[in-house]
Protein backbone atom coordinates (compact mmCIF):
# COMPACT_ATOMS: atom_id res chain seq x y z
CA UNK A 1 0.00 0.00 0.00
CA UNK A 2 1.51 3.12 -1.32
CA UNK A 3 0.48 4.88 2.35
CA UNK A 4 2.18 2.94 4.24
CA UNK A 5 5.73 3.33 2.26
CA UNK A 6 4.99 6.69 2.91
CA UNK A 7 4.78 5.85 6.41
CA UNK A 8 7.94 3.96 6.58
CA UNK A 9 10.05 6.73 5.50
CA UNK A 10 8.41 9.19 8.41
CA UNK A 11 9.22 6.42 10.39
CA UNK A 12 12.95 6.13 9.55
CA UNK A 13 13.51 9.62 9.04
CA UNK A 14 11.84 10.36 12.78
CA UNK A 15 14.06 7.53 14.21
CA UNK A 16 17.45 8.78 12.74
CA UNK A 17 16.11 12.36 13.82
CA UNK A 18 14.16 11.17 17.38
CA UNK A 19 11.36 13.30 16.11
CA UNK A 20 7.81 12.78 16.57
CA UNK A 21 5.54 11.27 13.82
CA UNK A 22 1.39 12.10 13.65
CA UNK A 23 -0.28 10.07 10.83
CA UNK A 24 -3.24 12.42 9.52
CA UNK A 25 -5.74 10.65 8.24
CA UNK A 26 -8.45 12.96 6.46
CA UNK A 27 -11.94 10.92 5.82
CA UNK A 28 -13.44 13.15 2.92
CA UNK A 29 -16.96 15.12 3.77
CA UNK A 30 -19.20 13.61 2.06
CA UNK A 31 -17.95 10.13 3.25
CA UNK A 32 -18.07 11.52 7.04
CA UNK A 33 -21.59 12.43 6.24
CA UNK A 34 -23.06 9.32 4.90
CA UNK A 35 -21.83 7.29 7.88
CA UNK A 36 -23.10 9.99 9.90
CA UNK A 37 -26.33 9.55 8.36
CA UNK A 38 -26.30 5.75 8.60
CA UNK A 39 -25.35 6.30 12.02
CA UNK A 40 -22.08 5.25 11.83
CA UNK A 41 -19.49 8.02 12.42
CA UNK A 42 -18.09 6.37 15.35
CA UNK A 43 -17.91 3.13 13.27
CA UNK A 44 -15.48 4.75 10.56
CA UNK A 45 -13.49 6.73 13.46
CA UNK A 46 -13.45 4.14 15.32
CA UNK A 47 -12.01 1.42 12.44
CA UNK A 48 -9.99 3.63 10.99
CA UNK A 49 -8.09 4.70 14.31
CA UNK A 50 -7.96 1.03 14.92
CA UNK A 51 -6.21 0.32 10.72
CA UNK A 52 -3.61 3.42 11.29
CA UNK A 53 -2.54 1.20 14.62
CA UNK A 54 -2.03 -1.64 12.93
CA UNK A 55 0.00 -0.26 10.23
CA UNK A 56 2.09 1.62 12.98
CA UNK A 57 2.38 -1.68 15.22
CA UNK A 58 3.88 -3.34 11.50
CA UNK A 59 6.00 -0.40 10.96
CA UNK A 60 7.56 0.71 13.94
CA UNK A 61 7.44 -2.01 16.12
CA UNK A 62 10.14 -0.82 18.54
CA UNK A 63 9.05 2.78 18.43
CA UNK A 64 8.02 4.63 21.52
CA UNK A 65 4.28 5.15 21.39
CA UNK A 66 5.12 8.59 22.88
CA UNK A 67 6.67 9.90 19.70
CA UNK A 68 3.72 8.37 17.50
CA UNK A 69 0.37 10.30 16.96
CA UNK A 70 -2.83 9.66 14.50
CA UNK A 71 -5.02 12.43 13.98
CA UNK A 72 -8.27 11.99 12.16
CA UNK A 73 -9.75 14.86 10.41
CA UNK A 74 -13.27 15.75 8.16
CA UNK A 75 -12.70 17.89 5.06
CA UNK A 76 -10.86 18.54 1.83
CA UNK A 77 -8.08 16.91 2.50
CA UNK A 78 -5.28 19.40 0.89
CA UNK A 79 -7.36 21.88 2.97
CA UNK A 80 -6.88 19.72 6.64
CA UNK A 81 -3.46 18.38 5.84
CA UNK A 82 -2.33 22.55 4.99
CA UNK A 83 -4.39 23.49 8.62
CA UNK A 84 -2.81 20.81 10.54
CA UNK A 85 0.87 21.67 9.41
CA UNK A 86 0.45 24.99 10.84
CA UNK A 87 -1.79 24.02 13.83
CA UNK A 88 1.09 21.19 14.91
CA UNK A 89 3.84 23.31 13.98
CA UNK A 90 5.37 20.83 11.76
CA UNK A 91 8.83 20.39 10.66
CA UNK A 92 8.52 18.25 7.68
CA UNK A 93 5.88 16.40 5.90
CA UNK A 94 6.02 12.99 4.72
CA UNK A 95 3.23 12.05 2.10
CA UNK A 96 2.51 9.51 -0.63
CA UNK A 97 2.09 10.59 -4.21
CA UNK A 98 -1.53 9.64 -6.33
CA UNK A 99 -1.47 9.75 -9.81
CA UNK A 100 -4.37 11.61 -11.89
CA UNK A 101 -5.68 11.44 -15.53
CA UNK A 102 -3.72 12.68 -17.91
CA UNK A 103 0.03 14.09 -18.14
CA UNK A 104 -0.66 15.45 -14.22
CA UNK A 105 -0.94 11.46 -13.54
CA UNK A 106 3.07 10.73 -14.20
CA UNK A 107 4.30 13.91 -11.36
CA UNK A 108 1.74 13.85 -8.13
CA UNK A 109 -1.78 13.55 -7.55
CA UNK A 110 -3.61 16.81 -6.60
CA UNK A 111 -3.73 16.47 -3.14
CA UNK A 112 0.08 15.87 -2.83
CA UNK A 113 0.11 18.80 -5.54
CA UNK A 114 -1.35 21.32 -3.69
CA UNK A 115 0.24 20.61 -0.31
CA UNK A 116 3.70 20.89 -2.02
CA UNK A 117 3.12 24.42 -3.25
CA UNK A 118 1.30 26.16 -0.25
CA UNK A 119 3.16 24.30 2.56
CA UNK A 120 5.16 26.70 4.58
CA UNK A 121 7.72 23.77 5.48
CA UNK A 122 9.40 20.71 3.20
CA UNK A 123 7.27 18.12 1.89
CA UNK A 124 9.22 14.83 0.87
CA UNK A 125 6.67 13.52 -1.25
CA UNK A 126 7.17 9.24 -1.72
CA UNK A 127 6.49 8.20 -4.87
CA UNK A 128 4.64 4.45 -5.76
CA UNK A 129 7.09 1.88 -5.99
CA UNK A 130 7.66 0.87 -9.98
CA UNK A 131 5.27 -1.85 -10.71
CA UNK A 132 8.30 -4.09 -11.49
CA UNK A 133 8.90 -3.94 -7.49
CA UNK A 134 5.14 -4.60 -6.58
CA UNK A 135 5.63 -7.94 -8.17
CA UNK A 136 8.79 -8.93 -6.67
CA UNK A 137 8.66 -11.46 -3.50
CA UNK A 138 9.15 -10.04 0.12
CA UNK A 139 12.67 -9.07 0.77
CA UNK A 140 13.65 -9.07 -3.30
CA UNK A 141 14.95 -5.65 -4.29
CA UNK A 142 14.28 -4.54 -7.77
CA UNK A 143 17.30 -4.92 -10.49
CA UNK A 144 19.03 -1.88 -11.59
Amino acid sequence: MHSELALDYAIKLSTLTKGHVTVVHVVETLLAAGAEAAGDRETLTTQTQREIQEMLARLAPGVNDSRLAISIVVGEPSDQILRYIDDCQADLVVMGTQGLEGAKRFMFGSTTERVLRESRVPVLAVPAPPESAKKLPAGAAPRS
